[in-house]
């Protein structure tokens, strides 16, 4: 097997994983909140420390990963995150599941700045493998709703965290049986600039694009632990053909009934980062950057004006655009960023888009306790116009270079 096919083997799987263990709670949130008597925002709450983890914890490990390699820390990764999910299976109160949660969340944050570092460094056509590596996060997004939903009904929620445990552990015996070559393929990044400009201007690029991610990182979360809640709601045509099959466990039923529509959402992610992949390596970063998020926005305020069809249609398509986009967006990660701090520039995206996103899950409970589920749609389109608006003053700044992956 080719170095650049373990790269891409390992990776996947990781990626697959930590966006599974993402979104197992969302999809599962109303069943605990009658497993522990908690309303909905109470329950949410319990993830505060898992996401902010997922964030926080980012940068370090990221630095650990440039410091040491990215393979040792992938391996932490599948070994730290099954034993948070196997903790997850035993947890009776509210604190251990909060506990156990952050386990999850601590080791979870691995995968992004080390796994995407390995793929920058490695991969010879880095916008297309970015875009299957973005494929397979995405399954890890479609089939956590799914699974969750399924196995609640069917057996209760501690089994799937159980055996998604047992998995990443195996896994991680895996790839600590297998040698990988970190040796980077590609010559140092450069930027082509005018005369009259400097280096140092990469410096200032990137600090725009982590404000747009920090924007985009608030309006993901948001999204990610409400959609599953918000279809179970609003979305009730899959709950009513169900019921009329009378099924043993209605409760269960309508929970899985939102978690497959939820996964259905995510399943256009797909083709999103297929062709995300492909544009990154073809245009202009920076332009298409501005246009998925363009493109995203109407969607995301269709998301709440509508309900039943349209409202799994319209997220959807947002979905596809702002999931499309990731290849685009570490793709310019790795032009303003030089190799030998590669796993540290993701590190710092990610803690932005995952830790500062966490914040979401307060906000949400806020803006849910004074409105609605709906609202929040209306805020993140207001977040959405804030992002267009930050990379178009990204785009200006830049105006007179080149951002392209072939260059």
């Amino acid at each position: 097997m080719s170095n650049q096919n373990k790269i891409m083997i390992f990776t996947c799987v990781a990626h697959f994983l930590t966006h599974f263990y993402e979104l197992i709670f969302p999809a599962l949130a109303i069943p605990l909140m009658i497993s522990l008597n908690m309303n909905l925002g109470d329950v949410l709450k319990l993830s505060f420390l898992m996401y902010l983890l997922y964030g926080l914890t980012a940068l370090p490990w990221g630095m650990i990963a440039d410091r040491f390699n990215n393979r040792i820390t992938l391996i932490i990764f599948f070994a730290g995150t099954g034993l948070g999910a196997i903790l997850t299976a035993f947890a009776t109160t509210r604190t251990s599941m909060m506990f156990s949660l952050a386990v999850i969340g601590f080791f979870a944050s691995i995968y992004h700045p080390a796994g995407i570092g390995l793929i920058s460094l490695g991969m010879k056509n880095r916008g297309m493998a970015l875009g299957i590596n973005g494929i397979a996060g995405n399954l890890g997004m479609v089939s956590a709703p799914f699974a969750a939903g399924l196995l609640n009904w069917l057996i209760g929620w501690e089994a799937t965290y159980m055996m998604i445990g047992f998995f990443s552990i195996i896994w991680g015996v895996m790839l600590f049986m297998v040698a990988i070559d970190e040796t980077p393929i590609h010559a140092e990044e450069k930027i082509y600039v005018p005369d009259t400009l400097n280096s140092n201007n990469t410096m200032k690029y990137f600090i725009i694009l982590c404000v747009v991610v920090t924007i985009a990182g608030l309006i993901y979360r948001g999204n990610s632990i409400v959609l599953p809640a918000y279809l179970e709601l609003k979305a009730s045509f899959l709950w009513d053909f169900l019921r009329d099959m009378d099924p043993p466990n209605l409760t269960g039923a309508k929970t899985a009934a939102a978690a497959m529509l939820a996964s259905l959402v995510y399943t256009i992610a797909v083709i999103g980062q297929i062709v995300g992949g492909k544009i990154a390596d073809r245009c202009d970063l920076r332009w298409m950057y501005l246009l998925f998020y363009s493109l995203a926005f109407p969607f995301l305020i269709l998301m709440a004006l509508t309900s039943q069809v349209l409202l799994v249609i319209s997220a959807a398509m947002y979905i596809f655009f702002a999931l499309g986009v990731q290849p685009i967006e570490n793709s310019l990660v790795a032009k303003y960023t030089p190799k030998r701090w590669r796993s540290t520039g993701y590190g710092i995206k990610f803690i932005l888009v995952f830790g500062i996103g966490s914040l979401s899950v307060h906000i949400v409970g806020w803006i849910k306790g004074i409105w609605s589920l709906s609202a929040v749609y209306f805020f993140a389109g207001g977040m959405e116009i804030l992002l267009i608006l930050v990379i178009s003053i990204l785009v200006w700044v830049s105006r007179g270079t080149t951002c392209r992956n072939t260059e």
